[in-house]
This record gives C-alpha cells, structure tokens and sequence, in this order.
C-alpha cells in the first residue's frame, strides 16, 4: 500500500450541506475549487482522504461557502470515531 492511502483516515460530514450544494456537479466544483473531481466525488461519499487534500478543498471553498467557521473544525478523524 502507497504511503499517501496509509494516511487517508480524514473526512468532512458536512462536504455535502456546506460545499456541494452549491455546484450542480463535481466537474464544476473542480473547476472552481480548482482540485480533482476524483478527490471531490470522495469528498461527497465520505470516503476518507489524506488530511492535507481535505484542508486544500476546505480552504479553498472557505471564502464562498463556509463563512466564519474554521476548516480545521469540519475535519473528522475516522481512526478516533
């Protein structure tokens, strides 16, 4: 197994009110978030990704859609649930 899967224990619950909701599919999410419509698709299935991917996205989409609320706080450690 590659390093970067060993590290994929991180997701975000609210990707799918916060961020996705605002974009019709991934492909246009990826455009304007400016990542991978692959992270994106895992992002909105809560499939765990690495920590590093996830906070890009957040920070990325923070501006737009999250307001106030810090990136860090919406990050979800699947290995301490």
């Amino acid at each position: 197994m590659s390093k970067k899967n060993s590290r994929a224990w991180f997701t975000c619950p609210q990707w799918q009110t916060l961020v996705a909701c605002h974009y019709p599919n991934d492909d246009a999410a990826a455009d304007a978030l400016h990542t991978s419509p692959k992270v994106l698709a895992k992002l909105r299935s809560e499939t765990p990704v690495a920590k590093s991917t996830l906070l890009k996205a957040l920070r990325r989409s923070k501006p737009k859609h999250l307001g106030s609320v810090a990136a860090s706080t919406l990050i979800v450690d699947i290995r301490r649930r």
